[in-house]
């Protein structure tokens, strides 16, 4: 029997709408009422996730690609990023006028656009509220991203003294090759055309899980995970059962795991 079940966010239990399918919702209250944990497995910073937490009932998450692990309200496992990687990864990024996030657990800084709406209302809607279809988001990032003009500084007070789990790129795939090379310490996981996460070097959601089940002394056989994107590989290779939704992206189907579509959450 299964004993915990992990749901990434966006494309997975969220549609790119921002909106959570009634099938979802009901996938997870059926795994409660049979004694089955279920568990948010994100690439998006704890506080980022706090509305979706309160929304559904859930205590236990990974967030930050797996550098964070809270298991009912409290932090079991966090590897942040090293000091020097973070530096180095600022001084790369402004040197290439590129834009950079630096996420702590309860707060991201930088020169992103992704450092927006981290409180009060408009919080609320980034996490909850119908936003533009995909294509035309990634046409204005695009636009935006390509300007640099509009590239701010990177200020040392964005990752000095802070506790940084994960770092954010905005930067297109011509320069995927240079970060790899230039940063041997760490991992990039690509979540669109025109952005990258930067966390340590073998780490990933699936990490998160083991140290997971570890606390509980649960077997990996024991564990189910529902992902679409690039970030989720290694999550649905390590479960007991992996499952990759039918609107992800075209690199989990060709590992021939079981394909579920978003509107029809699988119920336990």
């Amino acid at each position: 029997m299964y004993k915990l079940v992990f749901f990434d966010i966006d494309g997975t239990l969220l549609t790119d709408r921002k909106r959570m399918p009634a099938s979802a919702r009901k996938a997870i209250q059926n795994l409660k009422l049979k004694g089955i944990i279920p568990v948010i497995a994100t690439g998006r910073a704890p506080f980022r996730i706090d509305e979706i937490l309160a929304s559904l009932d859930i205590q236990t998450h990974i967030t930050l690609n797996g550098q964070y692990v809270v298991y009912e309200g409290e932090v079991i496992h966090q590897n942040p990023l090293s000091e020097e990687s973070v530096k180095r990864l600022a001084l790369a990024a402004e040197a290439n006028k590129q834009q950079i996030a630096f996420c702590g657990s309860d707060e991201i800084l930088g020169n992103s656009i992704v450092t927006f709406g981290q409180k009060g209302l408009l919080k609320k809607m980034i996490q909850q509220v119908p936003i533009a279809p995909p294509k035309k988001v990634m046409q204005l990032a695009a636009h935006y991203i390509g300007s640099s003009k509009r590239v701010r500084p990177v200020l040392p007070h964005y990752y000095e003294n802070r506790i940084i789990y994960q770092c954010i790129i905005h930067t297109t795939e011509k320069y995927d090759d240079y970060y790899k090379e230039a940063f041997p310490d760490c991992h990039f996981t690509r979540w669109n055309p025109y952005s990258v996460d930067v966390i340590s070097k073998g780490v990933s959601k699936a990490v998160g899980i083991q140290k997971l089940i570890e606390h509980l002394g649960i077997d990996m056989s024991e564990t189910v995970a529902f992902g679409d994107g690039l970030n989720d590989i290694e999550m649905l290779q390590a479960v007991g059962m992996g499952i990759a939704m039918e609107n992800g992206r075209v690199e989990l189907k060709k590992l021939q795991m079981l394909l579920q579509p978003l509107q029809k959450m699988m119920a336990f």
